[in-house]
């Protein structure tokens, strides 16, 4: 599902699976490098995604964190870029009031209500559950946090849609996948964000791809203190040669203006222009890297219920 509407599986093609082109992450830490609000822009940068050979982009922005999913839909329009965008909650500081009122099955209905029905009276529907949160060094989920996730979990269940989650560092990586598969979502409909953001987690990510729930090998393009690229790549080479080829995605999570090229960064198509030709200096074949840009990406993203079956599972509910 796109914002465009419903395209066959065939032609995702090659994804990023896990980006921001309207966004406002500001509330955090102030910072006016973490706000992307012009449409303008954002066209011509995807363009060049487009041109480096991309064809879809999953837009993980959601509530509280600035979605506008009509300067969305013009993005691709005027861009010819497919765009994914998504239902869910961010981190709990980004959460709106209702959150601390309602309980999960009245957050599950709001996000089923924007599969069934389109976003605010919009035609536009979600095409993925994000960017369900917890807090990095956190010792488990908040209560919200938790409502939260078992909210998704139970829309993931009525509507199909696979989930994506923020977990940097991997950190609370097993306790989101507990909550999760409790409420039945089985874990191949799981994407754990931000697993590979720093040296030593090699041993964990393994753990977390042996309970079968996909890796997001995300913000590509960041260093991050003495953590870049070439110490992605070489992760990725390392999961690979271990067996979890078919569970990798890989993506740029863009979040800064500064990232853009006509700001001077590296932009949307770094993921192909750089990112690819370092996996393949390390061996990764053409057919590994078409896995993880088409294949897996094409898996996370198909699955989702018809309209009128997740509404008849609606009425059901009520």
């Amino acid at each position: 599902m796109t914002l465009l509407g419903p395209v066959p599986a065939a032609d995702l093609g090659v994804t990023s699976l896990h980006e921001h082109l309207i966004a406002d992450d500001t509330l955090a830490d102030r910072e006016p490098d973490r706000r992307y609000d012009d449409p303008d822009e954002m066209i011509g940068e995807v363009r060049e995604f487009l041109s480096a050979g991309g064809r879809t982009i999953t837009e993980l922005t959601c509530r509280g964190l600035g979605q506008d999913v009509e300067a969305l839909r013009r993005i691709s329009q005027e861009s010819g870029v497919q765009i994914v965008a998504a239902t869910g909650f961010y981190r709990e500081m980004y959460y709106p009031e209702y959150v601390s009122e309602e309980n999960s099955d009245q957050l599950a209905t709001r996000m089923i209500s924007d599969w069934i029905h389109g976003f605010d009276g919009t035609a536009i529907r979600p095409g993925i559950i994000a960017e369900l949160a917890t807090e990095f060094e956190a010792a488990c989920l908040s209560s919200n946090e938790e409502k939260v996730f078992r909210a998704g979990a139970r829309a993931s269940l009525e509507t199909g849609l696979a989930i994506s989650t923020h977990c940097w560092q991997g950190g609370l990586a097993m306790e989101q996948i507990r909550v999760l598969t409790e409420e039945g979502v089985r874990p191949e409909r799981i994407v754990i964000g931000h697993v590979a953001v720093a040296h030593g987690l090699l041993d964990r990510v393994m753990r977390i791809a042996d309970t079968g729930v996909y890796l997001g090998i995300d913000c590509i393009g960041y260093v991050l203190g003495d953590w870049d690229d070439a110490d992605r790549a070489d992760m990725v080479k390392a999961l690979i040669d271990r067996g979890y080829l078919h569970q990798i995605t890989l993506s740029q999570d863009m979040m800064r203006r500064s990232f853009l090229k006509c700001r001077g960064g590296h932009g949307y198509s770094h993921l192909l222009d750089t990112f690819v030709p370092m996996l393949q200096e390390r061996g990764v074949t053409a057919e590994e890297i078409r896995t993880m840009l088409v294949g897996t990406p094409k898996r996370v993203l198909t699955g989702a219920r018809g309209a009128g079956e997740a509404q008849a599972l609606e009425q059901e509910r009520l």
